[in-house]
């Protein structure tokens, strides 16, 4: 009886799982939909096209890493693991050159002329 139970709780165990395989695929699916759409990408700025291409650079080496490990390889000793360390390194380098131009003080030209014009100016008449 209780082999039966264990069996059955073992089948159990596999459907869920099977189930919950089949739901995160179809939301893969979906997102590969929304994200792979012409229009979507055409109407994104020159920074936002760039974080774009990285980000499906990485997806796609996320999901071979994981064909890998359903294959049986262990992805630690391929080199998809190089390629998603330096996808890394350049989403960080992106990243920083992204966030120097829009943090960089910027000069404001009117008010730098002010001050000079300030600095510059002599009374026309001694005598007032």
């Amino acid at each position: 009886m209780s082999e039966e139970f264990e069996e059955l709780s073992r089948d159990t165990d596999i459907i869920a799982k099977m189930k919950q395989f089949r739901d995160a695929t179809l939301k893969i699916e979906d997102t590969i939909k929304l994200a792979t759409d012409p229009t979507l990408y055409e109407k994104l700025s020159n920074t936002d096209k760039i974080e774009y291409n990285f980000l499906m650079s990485y997806y796609l080496n996320s999901m071979f890493w994981m064909y890998l490990h359903t294959e049986g390889i262990d992805p630690m000793k391929h080199r998809i693991k190089l390629e998603n360390d330096r996808l890394k390194k350049c989403m960080t380098r992106a990243k920083q050159i992204n966030d120097r131009n829009t943090l960089m003080p910027r000069i404001n030209k009117n008010a730098a002329q002010r001050f000079v014009r300030s600095g510059l100016w002599e009374m026309k008449n001694k005598k007032q």
